[in-house]
């Protein structure tokens, strides 16, 4: 099993850095670099979530053949689900399980909103406080300048889709939801997590993980042990699923 995972707002691929060894042989760790993100600078990067998730269909598809299920984190939630649902336009199959942490559901405002009207200082105290980055990157001002522009753009991208909150009259997805939750999340409600329930006509689960809203960071044992349990479940539904199919004579 292939587990496709897509960091926060303002993140990298090391957002998952450790990940495959603490899953170990259950699943194959699979960290996506979204586009514009290289370190060459010559990929594009993309100013629209419609644009972005089709980018990403174009270049993931063929890694998407076999059993595969797809974790996001915060903005990477929304990117994973819309990367379902272009998938699923393209006539592709969807994930075995949509696994989501710290985000609201997909037709509710996505978080950060007043970002855009914040100067940059006070963009950087959110940062730190939400333990988006930690009090000794501070003493690098570049670094952090970095930090806060791209925040700043990815938080435009999730803005770009809010249309999806006219999904709830969409299909719901075919495909089972789980939601991750940090307890003391300050940009994330208990409501707004459970409401992930709107968008998937095969049952949602919602996980309640001590913490705020990096928790993966927080309570390693119990969020892995819960990943590692989504995954289980995937995997038997899969085996089910194969079981179901009659054979021809």
């Amino acid at each position: 099993m292939k587990l496709f995972c897509f960091h926060h707002a303002g993140g990298e691929v090391s957002a998952f850095s450790g990940w495959q060894r603490a899953l170990g042989p259950e699943a194959e760790v699979v960290p996506v670099r979204l586009p514009g993100r290289d370190r060459t600078g010559r990929s594009p990067r993309y100013r629209d979530l419609t644009s972005l998730v089709r980018a990403l269909a174009d270049d993931l598809g063929p890694q998407l053949s076999g059993p595969h299920v797809f974790y996001g984190h915060s903005m990477g939630a929304l990117v994973a689900y819309r990367l379902t649902r272009e998938r699923l336009a393209r006539g592709a199959p969807p994930p075995e399980r949509l696994l989501v942490g710290a985000f609201p559901a997909p037709h509710l405002p996505p978080p950060l909103g007043e970002l855009e009207s914040l100067p940059d200082i006070d963009v950087v105290r959110l940062l730190v406080g939400s333990g988006g980055i930690p009090d000794a990157l501070l003493d690098a001002p570049e670094w952090v300048r970095r930090k806060v522009v791209l925040l700043r753009a990815d938080i435009r991208i999730c803005e770009s889709g809010e249309g999806d909150r006219t999904t709830r009259n969409a299909v719901p997805l075919p495909c089972p939801v789980e939601v991750f939750a940090g307890t003391d999340d300050p940009l994330l409600s208990v409501a707004d997590a459970a409401a992930w329930s709107a968008h998937t006509q095969q049952g949602c689960t919602l996980h309640s993980v001590p913490g705020g809203h990096f928790f993966p960071r927080e309570s390693k044992e119990l969020f892995f042990a819960g990943l590692r349990a989504a995954l289980a479940r995937a995997g038997r539904r899969r085996d089910q699923a194969a079981t179901a199919v009659p054979h021809s004579a």
